[in-house]
């Protein structure tokens, strides 16, 4: 057996910032993905997709860290840096949207030594001022090395729900296990659909991934709606106004570059779309991706009827499924109320970085003096003292 010390030596972490480079890792890559049982988010298709169609139109520098043993590819972690200002951020590859932070790597004694290889080369190689990371489950590795960094900036929980869905349609069919379920709003699984059926003909389907035209068009539909949603909440992200975070979510249903993805799911009535949701494909995890719906129909609640139809179709396939953070009620009822944590962390990682927050603080600590300052004058009745012309005659209000 070879010595673990030897193992260590024979561990090569290197940054790929060339995209020729990163593109050659494609069969490696989806060797170890699947072999790690890796996330739709950890995939290279997903990271290829969000490299070409999100990140790289925005000017934003690949850095992406992997690691070999013996020549074996055994780690990814896919990063890019971003420029805010005069300072430099380093995030996960991808568009900021619901996805949360991990390390592609394969579970064994070996994986917490190369998480934190990743950690450690990512502080030190890859030139970023802070380095944010979203939605980092609490359970992982990842999270225990960062949460111990002493140059913590901020760290935000969030709670996740998913719902594990393997192997109940083996035991039993789709009917009896929605019987093991309670009510949602009162109603139980397929009440929202007849509810909706008052308003005429509805239907759910999966859109065949080969037709583009569709897709594209349906994907920008739920943007629409997305984003009519976020106005009337006042929850607007940059995101939602993005065409290249709109051409990346068509093409995780279909390019002709990489596998397909995702998988969208339409509920029609009378044969115009009311909701749709694109979930990923599983390995054996699938996840909730992005959902619309049409907020006329809101009080019929189609947006729960593509939910539904969303965790029928994990369960008809085997996969569990993952509706991210968020506390909506339908999460924690299709996750049975089973949650965890995940969180927003981000650090300091420099000198130029600590001296910024130290600046930021200072102008912040000034600017709630000059404003107490202020204050305290104003309620002063000496410094208080205004005056109005009447003709030629000042006279002071009281």
């Amino acid at each position: 057996m070879q010595p673990a010390h030897a193992a260590r030596t024979a561990r090569r972490y290197e940054v790929i910032g060339d995209e020729a480079a990163f593109r050659a890792l494609q069969h490696e890559w989806d060797v170890l993905w699947s072999r790690a049982h890796g996330h739709y988010y950890q995939s290279f298709s997903y990271c290829w997709l969000a490299w070409r169609h999100v990140s790289k139109p925005h000017g934003r520098r690949l850095k992406c860290i992997v690691c070999r043993e013996g020549g074996q590819l055994v780690m990814i972690w896919p990063l890019e840096t971003c420029r805010r200002a005069l300072w430099t951020y380093l995030v996960p590859l991808g568009p900021e949207g619901g996805d949360y932070t991990s390390v592609l790597v394969q579970d064994g004694e070996a994986a917490p030594a190369l998480i934190a290889g990743a950690w450690d080369t990512a502080r030190r190689r890859c030139g970023a001022d802070f380095i944010h990371l979203q939605y980092v489950r609490e359970t992982l590795e990842l999270y225990t090395l960062v949460s111990r960094e002493r140059s913590v900036l901020f760290a935000e929980a969030h709670n996740a729900f998913a719902a594990r869905l393997r192997g109940r349609g083996e035991r039993n069919g789709w009917d009896d296990y929605c019987r093991t379920l309670g009510t949602l709003f009162g109603k139980r699984p397929g009440g929202f659909a007849k509810r909706l059926s008052r308003e005429g003909k509805v239907a759910v389907r999966v859109v065949d991934p080969a037709e583009e035209s569709e897709t594209a068009s349906i994907v920008e539909w739920m943007l629409n709606c997305k984003r009519s949603w976020s106005d009337r909440v006042g929850k607007r992200s940059a995101w939602l106004d993005s065409p290249e975070y709109e051409c990346f979510l068509a093409k995780l249903i279909h390019s002709p570059d990489v596998p397909s993805m995702a998988r969208l799911i339409v509920v029609t009535l009378n044969e115009a779309p009311v909701a749709a949701i694109i979930v990923s494909v599983g390995n054996p995890w699938a996840s909730a991706i992005f959902a619309g719906y049409d907020p006329y129909y809101g009080r019929c609640c189609p947006g729960l009827v593509a939910v539904e139809a969303c965790v029928k179709w994990a369960f008809d396939n085997g996969f569990d499924l993952d509706f991210g953070v968020g506390n909506e009620r339908f999460k924690a009822y299709w996750s049975r109320g089973e949650a965890s944590t995940a969180w927003t962390v981000r650090t300091v990682n420099s000198l130029w970085g600590l001296l910024a927050i130290r600046g930021w603080r200072l102008a912040r600590y000034l600017g709630a003096r000059v404003k107490g300052l202020r204050e305290a004058g104003a309620a002063s009745p000496e410094a208080a003292r205004v005056f109005t012309r009447d003709g030629k005659r000042a006279t002071r209000v009281s």
